[in-house]
């Protein structure tokens, strides 16, 4: 897949887009061209002037990983916890009967590892600040990004 440079998209001001970062678990950000100025030549790096919240963490296991370790720094205690885990299969158990107790065992195993990766993720990331946002680190990481690819005219 090739990737392109914003301005290649020849965007108008007040133009919005859905842009779907990461297709595997399916992020969405809501972009709005707020303006757009003629630069220095041969600068081509975007520029945030605003924003709410913070992104959340790479691996984080999607939207769904995300808001499971929101709740889990929420609530306090271990996604892993075996009693969490053990009701979710039965719930899914009640909801569809038949399932051979080597598929239930198999759901028991990916949940627990996945719940046990939440846990991991969570405790080297330290606490997440979901409503957290900085103009000055947002800026700073489109510059470095933007240097990395050094976009062409």
């Amino acid at each position: 897949m090739r990737s392109k440079a914003l301005h290649e998209f020849k965007l108008h001001r007040q133009e919005k887009f859905l842009y779907i970062c990461d297709t595997l678990d399916m992020w969405e950000w809501d972009v709005r061209v707020l303006d757009i100025q003629d630069g220095v030549e041969g600068d081509y790096a975007p520029i945030c002037v605003g924003g709410r919240g913070v992104a959340p963490p790479e691996f984080c296991g999607g939207p769904t990983g995300y808001r499971l370790m929101l709740k889990q720094q929420r609530e306090g205690a271990a996604m892993s916890d075996p009693l969490r885990l053990e009701a979710g299969v039965q719930m899914l158990a009640e909801v569809c009967p038949g399932q051979s107790v080597r598929s239930w065992d198999l759901l028991r195993t990916v949940l627990d590892e996945g719940f046990q990766s939440i846990d991991r993720r969570l405790h080297e990331l330290g606490p997440l600040q979901p409503d957290r946002f900085s103009l000055k680190e947002a800026n700073a990481r489109l510059s470095e990004l933007a240097q990395r690819w050094s976009l062409p005219p």
